[in-house]
């Protein structure tokens, strides 16, 4: 069964492996020569930054990888879930392939365990081996800047967001079993998940510090969460509610400006910090939750082709 999986999704695999494996050699074609080209402290900033004009010869190369960071590769995940994890078996059903397995006395459950396990694994080791790669390119930056600018893309956090999003496309692809839906209803279920973990659970999974401004630069390698002021009647909000409740007019764009009046009208500044401590705390508390998500994912899936007829 395992050979036969392979045949049928050895196209999938290779073009996976294509996309992780040359962003790695990227990664590391880039890194070595970073290295070889600039000196610690220029290394660090251009890295650590990631403004162009510090990285010499590799400025264009470090602006596409700034880009690609902030808006593709956060999201393989989500299209591994669409490309490989719904066609999984919603192009069996479309096809009606899968009777000449269940013919062959193959169980069910066995059927799906076996593309399960080859495809997953073969997720899990290459989006480690992109990850490895993105963290040894980095790895200049950290002690200066700290890991938490990478923590998407970093293990074992990215390859357990691929493995959920292969499961959640699996999932999909069982409950619809038609391809293109399975793919969509994939793509926005990741989403839906992804952007409340980004957005607000990850900076509560421990209870931030509360720094002065004048604080930071000793805290800099840790993750500003976020700023909040302080009213002289003690309460406590964020630049938009502070300017409203001190009455001050403001537009869309906040600056220096608004902050100075803030403080001439008894506001106090405090930065929520995350110190870089955490970083891999913070990492296997969200491997976890993508894992246990996976689980549910891929029990489902086994309930459904338990007691569905297909």
């Amino acid at each position: 069964m395992i050979w036969l999986t392979w045949r049928q999704h050895r196209f999938t695999i290779a073009a996976l492996g294509v996309i992780l494996v040359g962003f790695a050699g990227w990664l590391l074609f880039m890194g070595n020569g970073l290295r070889e080209s600039l000196g610690p402290v220029e290394l660090a900033d251009c890295i650590g930054i990631g403004v162009a004009m510090n990285c010499g010869e590799y400025a264009s190369s470090i602006s596409m990888l700034t880009l690609l960071g902030s808006t593709l590769l956060p999201l393989l995940p989500a299209l591994i879930g669409a490309f490989v994890g719904a066609p999984m078996l919603s192009r069996e059903f479309e096809q009606r392939t899968f009777r000449y397995a269940w013919t062959q006395g193959i169980s069910r459950e066995h059927w799906l365990f076996s593309k399960v396990f080859l495809l997953g694994g073969v997720v899990v080791a290459l989006s480690a081996v992109f990850s490895g790669a993105y963290m040894w390119f980095y790895q200049p930056a950290v002690a200066e800047w700290g890991r938490f600018d990478t923590f998407t893309l970093s293990m074992p956090v990215f390859p357990a967001m691929c493995l959920f999003g292969f499961a959640l496309g699996v999932i999909a692809g069982t409950l619809f079993k038609h391809l293109l839906i399975g793919m969509a209803v994939s793509l926005a279920g990741f989403l839906a998940v992804l952007l409340p973990v980004v957005g607000w659970l990850r900076a509560h999974y421990m209870t931030p510090e509360r720094i002065t401004p004048d604080q930071y630069p000793g805290a800099r390698s840790g993750w500003l969460t976020s700023i909040v002021f302080r009213a002289p009647s003690g309460a406590e909000g964020d630049v938009f509610e502070s300017l409203r409740l001190a009455g001050i007019p403001y537009s869309t764009g906040i600056g220096s400006a608004e902050y100075e009046e803030l403080e001439q009208a008894g506001f106090t500044q405090t930065l929520l910090v995350q110190p870089s401590d955490r970083f891999w705390t913070f990492q296997f508390i969200e491997s976890g939750i993508f894992l246990a998500l996976t689980a549910v994912c891929v029990s489902s899936a086994i309930w459904l082709l338990r007691r569905k007829n297909v």
